[in-house]
């Protein structure tokens, strides 16, 4: 199944249904309304989710060729959903013609990091292909890493990452201006650039003017730029996440109840019906 990433947050059931991509956002950027959504610092440091969104609305719409550009223009930010669901694109023939070998090689680019689900989605491919599909795979995988592997692809984000970082404006000293605001852009394609039809495509929207910090909505710095902060890495492990899927449960084994512990209907929260005959 492609993986999405237009899942509500905090509905675990949705986000286990659609495959949700992993996210990266702070909580505070994933909360933004959708009006500033791809307009903050954090969204700009990292486009891969940016054009991957564009892909998977593409992909639900059935426009399979934007569909593809676009997941390949993701991937080329090291945003590794994106190979993923390339690599389901062609093992399915959705919008495209089957594929195993090619399907094998952006499976293999996705695995590239060791995340489990893509490592097994890999060896799945990988188990019906034939010796010849393997060495085709080989080849194309070999056509794809100069590109789409994370020698260069996590470089360019890395960089990217650096940049917007470089940029930040205001007080960042302690200044009686009070604490680093910085602005919100309009939401919209040119926010990200328009060139992103290839790969590593030219992104045009750094906010470092007066005209970003005031014609948009105010924005915390220390919260906008606390993840740029943090790690020179957009997608650092420490920061992924799925919405609806965060937090740790331990379920102990069952215990059987007596009918002993059972609270009386005067301490109990929600007390039995008095004819109620169950033992």
């Amino acid at each position: 199944m492609a993986q999405d990433s237009a899942t509500a947050a905090g509905n675990p059931a949705t986000a286990q249904s659609n495959n949700v991509a992993p996210i990266y956002d702070s909580a505070n950027n994933a909360d933004r309304m959708t009006s500033t959504r791809f307009t903050s610092a954090e969204d700009n440091a990292r486009p891969g989710e940016y054009f991957f969104g564009l892909a998977a609305n593409a992909f639900r719409h059935k426009d399979y060729t934007f569909a593809v550009r676009m997941y390949r223009v993701s991937a080329s930010w090291a945003y590794k959903p994106a190979e993923y669901n390339l690599a389901v694109m062609y093992a399915l023939g959705q919008g495209v013609p089957m594929d195993l070998p090619r399907a094998m090689a952006w499976m293999a680019l996705a695995a590239e990091r060791g995340e489990k689900q893509y490592v097994e989605a890999r060896e799945l491919i990988n188990a019906k292909l034939s010796t010849a599909e393997f060495t085709q795979a080989d080849a194309i995988y070999g056509e794809l890493y100069p590109t789409y592997g994370d020698t260069s692809a996590l470089r360019r984000a890395k960089d990217r990452w650096a940049q917007v970082r470089s940029s930040m404006t205001g007080s960042r000293v302690g200044s009686v201006a009070g604490e680093l605001k910085i602005g919100v852009a309009a939401a919209g394609p040119s926010a990200m650039g328009a060139a992103a039809g290839t790969p590593g495509a030219a992104l045009n929207h750094v906010g470092t003017g007066a005209s970003d910090i005031l014609s948009g909505e105010e924005d915390d710095g220390s919260i906008a730029y606390k993840q740029l902060l943090e790690s020179d890495n957009p997608y650092d492990p420490k920061f992924e996440w799925r919405p609806g899927s965060t937090g740790k449960v331990t379920v102990e084994p069952m215990t059987p109840v007596k009918k002993s512990d059972v609270p009386t209907s005067a301490t109990s929260v929600n007390p039995a019906p008095a004819n109620n005959s169950n033992p």
